[in-house]
């Protein structure tokens, strides 16, 4: 069971890298490495910049933290102007112990000193500044041991006479307006942003062109493909059909002649080899014509309770299905692509029980969904190699019936899908458009016109 697994893995593995050619995988890959790197640089660039604004800032204080000194040194008591001019909101000073000694504008009373020393250690600086995002504020505070002025000064004279300075170490903050650095740091953070959804946004789109494009060459390729075989197959089914005919008709002498001999099942074999090929010639006659036929109205529930008996596994319709469900499809294409599911599903498993299901159900868009599920060996390999015609995983299959189903559904609107059927198995999905009187007048038109022209050829 392990190495039946580990095969199983291994095949899932190929048919993987099957589906992915390596020029695709190496566009997808660049691409999004590219972008990627892109996107980075966008991220790394917007932080080199905020911590640009941000050293700024700091530096900024700086400058009015050295007016504001020099202005008291001097012995100037009016610091407003000073504190105008660099956007200062409030100076304070204070003792070791955090309390507010000298102050002008806005400060606070208390300093949690445990907290300022403890961060001025971690960071290694005796400068710490913070940001309030609230008031919109940058916080400046620094920690001095000693004396910055003369003794001459004015705040000399205010120190003397606190006694609460008189170990010189003391604490100054001041409260500066970051307005404008939030501002700009914001806008920064938002065209940062804006940048990245433009990066992804364009990823999207280049990955997604990219995958048009591939499946248009795929699709014109497989076209180009179906004209080649389309114009080959036409010559080979009129090539052998008439010598088809020719072999029927003496094998039936031939059994009539031999009809007590020891040869007759020899000539009987012969028989239902040459009816086998006469079946496949008409199929991929079938696959080449128009495949819209004659659409009249259909009960596909109707039509699938008629199958289920004539197989030899049985089939269970679930319980859930739909009673009746009513399509506008050519009944002999309907029935020839439920009957080949059927049988694909009964034949997928050897010499146990398939365990066929089968429900319909109404989906969105009034489109009906077969679903017809199977426990057999499963998909191997790529589902949609499947529905290439004469491509085949059966020992005695022709490789045709997926392909004319699909081609027949597609004429109508419809589609097959193919999936793995959790547990093990298959589950086949057949779409088909529910009936209405507008599409059936829609058919007719096309139908008499089409009639029409062909009178006046």
């Amino acid at each position: 069971m392990a190495k039946e697994g580990g095969r199983k893995r291994k095949r899932r593995i190929a048919g993987w890298f099957s589906q992915n050619d390596r020029e695709s995988l190496l566009v997808g890959i660049t691409t999004t490495v590219a972008f990627l790197g892109i996107a980075v640089m966008i991220i790394f660039m917007a932080d080199v910049v905020i911590s640009s604004e941000r050293l700024q800032m700091t530096n900024d204080i700086e400058r009015s933290f050295n007016d504001i000194i020099f202005a008291l040194d001097q012995g100037r008591t009016q610091t407003g102007s000073v504190m105008s001019d660099d956007k200062v909101n409030g100076v304070g000073i204070y003792n070791a112990s955090g309390s507010l000694v000298m102050s002008w504008g806005r400060v606070y009373n208390m300093l949690p000193v445990g907290t300022l020393t403890q961060q001025m250690a971690e960071v290694g600086d005796s400068v710490i500044v913070s940001f309030d995002e609230d008031s919109r504020t940058a916080e400046y505070i620094r920690f001095v041991q000693h004396p910055l002025m003369s003794s001459t000064s004015l705040l000399s004279a205010a120190f003397t006479g606190a006694s609460a300075l008189s170990d010189q170490s003391h604490f100054i903050f001041i409260s500066f307006d970051g307005s404008e650095y939030i501002s700009q740091r914001n806008m920064i953070r938002l065209v940062s942003l804006l940048a990245i959804a433009g990066v992804i946004l364009l990823y999207v789109f280049v990955m997604s062109t990219n995958r048009e494009n591939r499946q248009y060459k795929e699709k014109m390729a497989k076209q180009d493909n179906l004209a080649a075989l389309g114009q080959a197959a036409r010559t080979l089914t009129h090539e052998i059909k008439n010598p088809l005919s020719a072999i029927t008709i003496q094998v039936a002498l031939l059994k009539r002649q031999l009809r007590d001999s020891e040869y007759l099942d020899e000539v009987t074999l012969i028989e239902s080899e040459t009816q086998r090929l006469i079946h496949l010639t008409n199929r991929v006659s079938d696959f080449l014509r128009n495949p819209e036929g004659q659409p009249e109205q259909v009960d596909v529930a109707a039509m699938v309770d008629q199958l289920v008996p004539l197989f030899a596994y049985p089939v269970k319709v679930l319980e859930g299905s739909l009673k009746h469900a009513y399509v506008l499809f050519d009944q002999d294409r309907l029935r020839s692509v439920i009957e080949n599911i059927i049988k694909n599903g009964c034949e997928s498993c050897e010499g146990r029980d398939p365990q066929v299901e089968i429900e319909i159900v109404l989906g969105r868009g009034g489109m009906y969904h077969i679903y017809i599920r199977d426990r057999g060996d499963g998909i191997q390999g790529d589902p949609e190699k499947l529905f290439d015609p004469f491509y085949t995983t059966k020992i005695h299959g022709s490789g045709i019936g997926l392909a004319i189903s699909r081609q027949f559904l597609q004429a109508r609107g419809g589609d097959i899908k193919l999936s793995p059927r959790p547990g093990g198995g298959t589950v086949v999905e057949l779409v088909i458009a529910k009936y209405s009187f507008v599409q059936e007048l829609v058919v007719q038109g096309a139908r008499r016109k089409k009639e029409k022209g062909g009178l006046g050829r």
